[in-house]
């Protein structure tokens, strides 16, 4: 993924953000820090933005997905501004799988969007999510900041594309805060297949086979039995939870 790499960044020591906002010294403000999820209504609203700090990750519950962003504070659009990796909708304007569109800093075709917090946010749950900083050090919250303004008003070949597997919102945040892109979603979503490929050969594959030597039409039956057991016992689960 070298694209993302090939920025050069030069951190200023002291970026154009409010004194008050980040302790002086203070580098690593909220490092590994994870909070309750919130909603947005103004009273927690409101205590949310209090307890955020410049090159802070959020998440945002999506439902079946969550999507990722580094909060940049008082930015080059808006008060409390994010940047974030956007997926090119259909109708050609940046889609960030909220309820809102994103409009980009500039026409260059750069899928990493600036956005409004509360925008994003939509109808979501959210949270800060700095948990990676235990598996990979942050960046000083300075560096962050020029890394997520850097990469926002980069050109579009300095980027790929939106890739749901290799580069999503959440790869970008984790490189933006702490220079390795990782996706514990993809993570999840590799071994649920690979368990589910296990499962499918173990209850399916292999009793058809067997059954197989006993000609066509018990490996098709043996198939379709296998089949149906296999898809109760897949849905079942859901069943009990909801």
């Amino acid at each position: 993924m070298g694209s993302l790499e090939s920025p050069s960044l030069e951190a200023a020591d002291d970026p154009s953000v409010s004194a008050t906002e980040i302790p002086v010294g203070e580098e690593y403000p909220s490092k590994a820090f994870v909070s309750e999820w919130f909603r947005k209504v103004e009273i927690l609203k409101d205590m949310f933005t209090k307890m955020l700090h410049i090159g802070d990750l959020l998440e945002f519950e999506r439902g079946h997905y969550r999507h990722w962003a580094v909060y940049i504070g008082n930015g080059s659009k808006y008060e409390n501004e994010v940047v974030h990796l956007c997926n090119l909708g259909s109708t050609g304007r940046w889609f960030s799988g909220g309820s809102k569109f994103t409009e980009g800093q500039n026409n260059s075709g750069n899928p990493v969007q600036a956005g409004d917090l509360f925008d994003v946010w939509a109808d979501s749950a959210c949270r800060i999510n700095n948990s990676y900083d235990e598996k990979s050090h942050p960046f000083p919250w300075h560096e962050i900041y020029n890394r997520a303004i850097l990469f926002s008003f980069a050109s579009e070949k300095e980027f790929e594309r939106y890739n749901v597997l290799k580069m999503n919102c959440e790869h970008f945040a984790h490189f933006v805060r702490n220079h390795h892109a990782e996706s514990q979603q993809v993570k999840d979503f590799l071994l649920r297949v690979y368990q589910n490929g296990l499962s499918v050969a173990k209850d399916v594959l292999i009793p058809t086979l067997v059954a197989w030597k006993f000609g066509p039409s018990a490996a098709v039956g043996t198939f379709a039995t296998s089949m149906l057991g296999y898809a109760i016992k897949a849905i079942k689960p859901r069943a009990i939870r909801n």
